[in-house]
C-alpha cells in the first residue's frame, strides 16, 4: 500500500495502532486517510476457528473513521477498510461469501466488475468495466447511512461504494495495492492523493 500512495506522488505515514481516544490527534498529521486491507472484523455473532481478528486495531480503526467523517476528511477504504467504514455507518457484512474462500484464492487472479455511471469510480477508473483481484471472503450486506453501492462482481458482491455525505469516501473491494500499473490499482491511489492536496490547498 505504501508503494502505492508514493506512485500516486503521496508522502504515505503510517498510523500506529493506539488508544482510540488518540485518533484524532493521530489524523491531524495526515491530510487523507487510507484504511487498508487485513484481518476480520471482529463482529458479533460471528464465529470460526480459523477467524483472524485483532480487535485493538478494530476499535483504533473504528475512531479513526468516525474521527475522520467528523471533519471531513477523505478516506479510502480497501477491502476490509470499506467493510469497517460500512459498519461504522449501521451497515452489515456477509460473514463468508460461498466460493471466496480468501485462504485459497491468489491476489494474481481476475475478475471482471460493472461500475455505475455516473459515480466516483466510474470518473477514476475511466470507464464502466473492470478487472480486479479476489482476496477476500467477507463483503458488505446492507449498506450504512450516507454509503451507496457503485460496483457489482457477476455474483453480485458489492465491489466499491462511495459517499459525500460525510466527506469524501471511495471504497474498493479488492487491493489495488496488489495491481500496480493497472488502472484499478495506480488510479485508485492517485484518487485518495488528488484529494489530500486538494484540501490542503483549500
Amino acid at each position: 500500500m505504501i508503494e502505492g500512495v508514493v506512485r500516486a506522488g503521496g508522502i504515505p505515514i503510517v498510523l500506529p495502532v493506539c488508544d482510540p481516544q488518540l485518533a484524532a490527534a493521530q489524523l491531524s498529521t495526515v491530510a487523507a486517510l487510507i484504511l487498508s486491507g487485513g484481518q476480520d472484523l471482529d463482529l458479533p455473532g460471528a464465529s470460526g476457528e480459523d477467524r483472524w481478528i485483532d480487535p485493538a486495531r478494530d476499535l483504533h480503526e473504528f475512531a479513526l473513521a468516525e474521527a475522520a467523517a467528523a471533519n471531513g476528511m477523505p478516506v479510502l477504504g480497501i477491502c476490509r477498510g470499506m467493510q469497517l467504514v460500512n459498519v461504522s455507518r449501521g451497515g452489515t457484512l456477509v460473514a463468508m461469501v460461498d466460493g471466496h474462500d480468501a485462504l485459497d484464492r491468489h491476489a494474481t487472479e481476475r475478475h471482471r466488475i460493472k461500475i455505475e455511471q455516473p459515480s466516483r469510480l466510474a470518473e477514476v477508473i475511466g470507464g464502466h468495466t473492470a478487472e480486479v483481484n479476489t482476496v477476500h471472503h467477507q463483503a458488505l450486506d446492507q449498506l450504512g447511512s450516507g454509503l451507496r453501492a457503485i460496483a457489482w462482481a457477476e455474483d453480485g458482491v458489492v465491489e466499491a461504494a462511495q459517499s459525500d455525505q460525510f466527506g469524501w469516501f471511495l471504497g474498493v473491494q479488492w487491493h489495488p495495492e496488489l495491481m500496480p500499473g493497472e488502472v484499478a490499482g495506480d488510479q485508485v491511489f492517485s484518487a485518495v492523493v488528488e484529494q489530500a492536496v486538494a484540501r490542503e490547498k483549500s
